[in-house]
């Protein structure tokens, strides 16, 4: 029976993997996906080594790759790439322990394939050029990710962005607002996505909630709505306690992202996949990333700069207002708040750019473009039980 060990190192990886875990075996049954993830991939089939969504939600798994833990989960993952000896390594979004268990694989003859690489992220420091020495291929998901492994040699293959089959394009805005029990056409409503990990959102929301106090202050209470929505890594309680500590009107909680973002006029969301979701369905956003000074420093080590925003970094300009660190001041974000609330000119100029999305992140059915690069690496079979 062919194996498959598949690596993923935060939420979204955890989400990408789930859904090609759920491709691959239903193209090859018997396969068995083993490997570090998170609850959707286990949920999914993949039998975890590890589960590292608490780690995530804490915002301390970058920082914590030489400490004993991040030692013995090295070693649990070797020996078992050791034991079942699989067909393929699949690698998906940050590496988990720099390039290490990508060399390893390499060094015992195992392939290498690596989906949602660092730069479909936006990490604009990440050396490419190493990426021939630990994979195989690259199954690309942006256009500006091929073009950046094209540039160094690495074999890649465009297979789109999994956002074109999972965001949910389907629902209507109004659908949305009626749903949310938004009766007022008038209204104008703020999604607030603050981001997967708890270290995020107790650095922004405060903020967040102060310039939209700020904004809303500035018109008639029932003019502006503002909706919190939370990864499910996030606890309501923690959320509560935020809302409850902040002065802003009309301000409330839901779990349904998309039913959310579908009602929204205007996004404020984290600089991660959520953004991109704003951008994909259309809705005029900000973004805000804040944690305390030793973690950023940690991702500075990673260099998003100029821009950190992945919606940014895949249209390769300033599109979106990022408010990062020292900039996430309640009177600096209010000012472009409101503009993009009641700015006809300055929200069509950002909806004008979105258009350009569809192009660079490729066409639906990009999952399934790449289980079928999976399969092909593995050499899986459909009717395969017991070869290896």
């Amino acid at each position: 029976m062919k194996k498959i060990m598949i690596l993923g190192g935060d939420n979204t990886s955890d989400r990408f993997g789930s859904a090609l875990a759920g491709k691959i075996l239903e193209k090859c049954p018997y396969v068995t996906l083993f490997g570090v993830g998170g609850p959707l991939m286990n949920d999914a089939g993949v039998r975890l080594l590890y589960d590292i969504s608490e780690q995530v939600s804490l915002g301390i798994f970058m920082s914590m790759r030489g400490s004993p833990v991040a030692k013995r989960m090295m070693k649990l993952v070797v020996d078992a790439m050791e034991r079942e000896e699989p067909t393929l390594v699949l690698q998906i979004g940050l590496p988990i322990f720099g390039y290490k268990l990508l060399e390893i694989a390499r060094a015992k003859g195992i392939p290498v394939l690596y989906y949602y690489t660092p730069l479909s992220r936006g990490l604009g420091s990440v050396r490419v050029s190493d990426f021939p020495k630990v994979v195989d291929k690259v199954a690309s998901i942006s256009r500006f990710e091929t073009a950046k492994c094209e540039e160094v040699g690495v074999d890649c293959e465009f297979v789109g962005h999994p956002l074109m089959d999972l965001a949910d394009f389907l629902s209507t805005p109004g659908e949305a607002r009626a749903k949310l029990g938004i009766e007022s056409d008038e209204t104008k409503v703020v999604a607030v996505l603050p981001g997967a990990r708890k270290i995020e959102v107790k650095s922004v929301l405060p903020n967040i909630l102060k310039a939209l106090d700020i904004v809303t202050r500035q018109h008639d209470d029932d003019d502006v709505e503002v909706i919190v929505s939370m990864a499910p890594s996030i606890r309501s309680s923690l959320v509560d306690e935020i809302v409850k500590g902040c002065t802003a009107k009309n301000v409330r909680l839901e779990r349904d992202i998309y039913n959310v973002l579908r009602a929204a006029d205007l996004a404020v969301t984290s600089i991660g996949t959520s953004s991109l979701e704003a951008s994909l369905l259309g809705v005029p956003s900000v973004a805000v990333y804040r944690v305390p000074q030793s973690t950023y420093l940690v991702d500075k080590l990673l260099d998003r700069k100029p821009t950190m925003t992945i919606t940014n970094n895949i249209l390769r300009k300033n599109v979106i207002p990022e408010f990062v660190q020292r900039d996430v001041s309640p009177s600096k974000m209010a000012e472009t708040l409101e503009l993009l609330l009641f700015d006809a000119n300055a929200r069509q100029s950002m909806l004008d750019e979105f258009t350009n999305l569809g192009y660079e992140l490729g066409e639906p059915g990009s999952v399934d473009r790449a289980a079928n690069l999976v399969v092909e690496m593995a050499r899986c079979s459909r009717d395969e039980s017991t070869s290896r």
